[in-house]
């Protein structure tokens, strides 16, 4: 089955600078696939998304191989389809999944065959696929809470908006911060964080996922429908921007002086940040740097009841580009996954 690539034209890194800036650094050899046995996957080749019959990975030292069941779908996977050439013919796209471990590579200690997992994987051997091997840096232990295809939701967005929000602001318990976009992937992932460390939370949204959004965690919802964001909040400690560049200037009048704006979607001019008397900054690049901790306090959060994945939609592997159209407008609640079949 052939299926298009959406042509709306980005930037890679401004959908998920933690995945797109560790690309390279992350490719693997096309000749760790094993000879023999075969797997469906979704493979990215002559500008179209095809489903084909390819070689099962095995897994290297310090690796597992998963048997996937979900894979999570982000803005990621796309823009990354955009650049396909950097890795190689035929590459399989994705980043998050969840599954069963089924294979230990050499030198592999405290993981066992049949436990459930969750991965951030690495393209061109990526989560749109039957299996995939990933290192033990980059897995953790599925929450109890939470089914295959919730949990496939949780990587990229939870590890993206972590970084965000506590790596980069330093957020603290009691200050007020405004989740823009509160209800996509990263935002609904940094509304339950931002709760978590006891912050007060504020999320844009339309008005049709305020329910959503308090459910997870919101203590105010304003409805970007009914007028501008930044008329209805004012002297809030952190921003983190998920929507636009274009949010992100406006979102500098509700930040208190020496307030800081997040932003996964591209740099802000630091001359408009200073006159705004704030500090304005970017994720950036994980650099490869081990997933696992950021994935475990998760799940920690998941297993206590307090994180949640919504799927607003599950599709088929052969859907995939349309998975991404969907996600290209935008609106989605919680995420996007593909059901990978067995």
């Amino acid at each position: 089955m052939r299926t298009p690539i959406p042509t709306k034209p980005t930037a890679c890194w401004a959908a998920v600078p933690l995945a797109c800036g560790a690309l390279l650094l992350l490719v693997p050899s096309l000749a760790s696939l094993a000879a023999g046995s075969t797997m469906k996957a979704a493979v990215l080749s002559g500008g179209e998304i095809k489903v084909e019959s390819v070689p099962v990975p095995e897994p290297g030292a310090g690796e597992v191989r998963i048997a996937i069941r979900a894979a999570g779908v982000n803005p990621a996977d796309w823009k990354m389809a955009r650049m396909a050439g950097r890795m190689g013919p035929a590459p399989i796209l994705g980043l998050d999944a969840s599954g069963i471990i089924d294979a230990l590579g050499p030198s592999v200690t405290g993981w066992t065959r049949g436990e459930a997992v969750i991965a951030l994987t690495r393209p061109p051997h990526g989560s749109y696929a039957q299996y995939a091997v990933v290192p033990v840096a980059f897995i953790a232990r599925k929450p109890r809470t939470l089914t295959f295809a919730q949990a496939a939701g949780i990587p990229v967005a939870a590890i993206t908006a972590w970084r965000s929000l506590i790596d980069v602001a330093n957020l603290q318990s009691g200050e007020r911060v405004l989740i823009d976009g509160g209800a996509g992937g990263v935002g609904s992932a940094a509304v339950q964080i931002a709760k978590s460390r006891g912050a007060y939370v504020i999320a844009t949204a339309s008005g049709r996922n305020e329910r959503f959004l308090r459910s997870i965690g919101a203590d105010e919802v304003i409805d970007y429908t009914q007028g501008p964001f930044e008329q209805h909040v004012k002297d809030v400690d952190v921003v983190l921007d998920t929507v636009n560049p274009d949010d992100g200037l406006r979102a500098m009048a509700t930040l208190k002086p020496g307030g800081i704006l997040v932003s996964i979607v591209g740099r802000m001019a630091q001359d408009r940040c200073a006159a705004a008397r704030i500090r304005c900054a970017i994720p950036g690049s994980s650099g490869g740097q081990p997933a696992t901790p950021y994935l475990d306090q998760v799940v920690a959060l998941a297993n206590a009841g307090k994180y949640r994945v919504n799927v607003e939609r599950a599709f088929h592997l052969s859907d995939a580009a349309e998975a991404w159209r969907l996600g290209e407008q935008g609106h989605t609640r919680g995420k996007l996954v593909l059901s990978i079949p067995r």
